[in-house]
């Protein structure tokens, strides 16, 4: 099993904050018993856009530390390259560029590899196209003879431009291109997968072996079922669910692309490595054992285990990472300032520091579990809400299409239904209410990279209760919010709000719970 790094907010100019970042990730791992680091950040510009150039000094002495740490955590470090988008695969300079790249990370101390061709365009430049019969050969060609200028690493991986069924042309099976790639391609290669789609919502047995069969070899899936970076508004806090352990045997392993923000990934990390140990156990155990046995995974029981150690981590006072080393040359040496002979004056400075320094420890309010279990259920997979989201979510549909049963040109309405819509809606008020407060605890807490990294989405939640809670109030009327109708329509406060709004699209007036349309 393996852990594929995400995409960092961060630039490489940066290189001491961005190499702590990734870090902190090969120590996750570490912990939680995965055993495999897949490098190849878009923010890193010489891993894609500029794959021709060499690291500079400063840069490869940055890589070959997070190299040296990932080692030093048991985890094999992956280099991965993608000169996909402007190679000239018959250019013998272009492969001499690439193999010289790779040697210089080879030097570094890495030791697996991989060419990634995912995400470009299926034509080849006419240069190419005298050379090569399709794109699939070239890029084999370029692959194969990359790989053997490797002497053969244990671990070298390919990522086919056609990575998922959804990509396929005509379909899986009929894909000439990927039937190139599994007759051509070095048997020691291994190529990638992400599944039925770009984010696969499941993946099963059945579909693995239709892959396996085209590729003449056992796919290793890059998962995406996590990945945030194609959308700054989502975070995905999730178990790591939908894919049986059954799969092992079929899988050559399998890459987790996490969320952007590395706080954001207890969860997702921590359930991965307990399905990775499911598939050890099961391994061990006879198909005639019991469930319990047999090391059955289930998601849920892992993010109740998983939440549990989240509280712990979060109950710990951290700070966002910082760089592990300043410069010499850019540090700046200031001369220590002269202390007074005031020696009164002196101790009722540092009373008055440590009394503000209890204050502000004092109003820190650490999130606990049950707060935890409810920001996860609202930002839980992409196919899937918690199981409180999913309430919020029917319970406005319910109001808002209900709403008509207490509404001023009713004349004569059903007591008992106009009870029932004004009971669910303070009911609703109180969850609301429960979010707000989600929202007061996470700010106070004194774990500020926790906080710092999921604020924005927290804070879009407190944004939309807000308006959702007012809407639902001002439907029913109801105490709580102060309004009064006028002729022009009504008016909050000294605010006047017009009359009632058309919304015709729930999803845009309550995003927080909607799902999204995946790939």
């Amino acid at each position: 099993v393996t852990l594929v790094g995400g995409q960092a907010h961060s630039y490489l100019k940066l290189c001491r904050l961005l190499v702590g970042f990734y870090i902190q990730f090969c120590r996750t791992q570490g912990r939680w018993g995965l055993n495999t680091y897949l490098y190849g950040p878009k923010d890193d510009l010489k891993h894609r856009m500029l794959w021709r150039e060499m690291y500079l000094e400063e840069e490869a002495v940055h890589l070959k530390a997070l190299i040296q740490a990932a080692h030093a955590c048991g985890l094999q470090f992956i280099y991965a390259l993608s000169p996909g988008q402007d190679i000239i695969f018959s250019n013998s300079y272009d492969v001499v560029l690439l193999k010289r790249k790779l040697r210089q990370v080879a030097g570094l101390g890495c030791k697996a590899f991989a060419i990634l061709f995912d995400d470009i365009d299926h034509t080849l430049c006419q240069v190419d196209k005298d050379v090569f019969s399709s794109f699939a050969h070239a890029q084999v060609s370029v692959a194969n003879e990359i790989f053997q200028y490797l002497e053969e690493p244990c671990t070298f991986l390919f990522c086919p431009t056609e990575y998922c069924n959804s990509l396929c042309y005509p379909c899986l099976a009929k894909s000439a291109y990927l039937k190139t790639i599994g007759e051509e391609l070095l048997p020691g290669i291994g190529v990638i997968w992400t599944g039925t789609k770009v984010i696969s919502k499941e993946l099963t047995e059945e579909s693995i072996k239709e892959v396996q069969e085209v590729l003449q070899r056992r796919p290793l899936i890059w998962d995406n079922l996590h990945a945030n970076d194609y959308d700054s508004k989502i975070v995905f806090l999730g178990p790591f669910k939908g894919r049986p352990i059954g799969l092992g045997p079929h899988l050559q392993g399998l890459l987790l692309n996490p969320n952007c923000e590395f706080e954001a990934n207890f969860i997702p990390i921590h359930t991965l490595g307990s399905w990775f140990r499911s598939i050890h156990r099961m391994r061990k155990h006879s198909a005639s054992a019991s469930k319990e046995e047999s090391g059955a995974y289930c998601p849920e029981e892992a993010l109740s285990r998983a939440l549990q150690d989240w509280t712990e981590e979060i109950g710990k006072s951290v700070l966002p990472g910082a760089p592990d080393v300043i410069s010499n040359e850019t540090a700046t040496v200031w001369k220590p300032c002269e202390i007074g002979e005031d020696r009164e004056q002196e101790t009722q400075v540092l009373t008055q520091l440590d009394s503000a320094s209890q204050e502000l420890e004092a109003s820190h309010e650490t999130p606990g579990l049950t707060d935890l279990r409810l920001l996860v259920g609202l930002f839980y997979l992409p196919y899937e809400h918690g199981d409180k989201a999913q309430h919020l979510l029917k319970e406005f549909q319910w109001l808002k299409a209900n709403s008509s049963c207490i509404s001023i040109a009713v004349k004569k309405g059903d007591p008992q239904k106009v009870d029932e819509w004004r009971s669910r809606a303070l009911h609703f008020k109180q969850e609301c209410d429960n979010l707000l407060h989600l929202h007061s605890r996470i700010i106070k807490s004194t774990n500020r990279a926790f906080l710092y990294d999921l604020y924005p989405y927290v804070w879009d939640v407190r944004n939309t209760t807000l308006l959702a809670k007012a809407f639902v109030l001002w439907l029913g009327d109801l105490d709580g919010l102060h309004i009064r109708r006028t002729k022009s329509g009504v008016t909050c406060g000294n605010t006047d709000v017009g009359e009632r709004p058309n919304i015709h699209n729930i999803n845009s007036f309550f995003p927080i719970f909607f799902q999204m349309a995946m790939c």
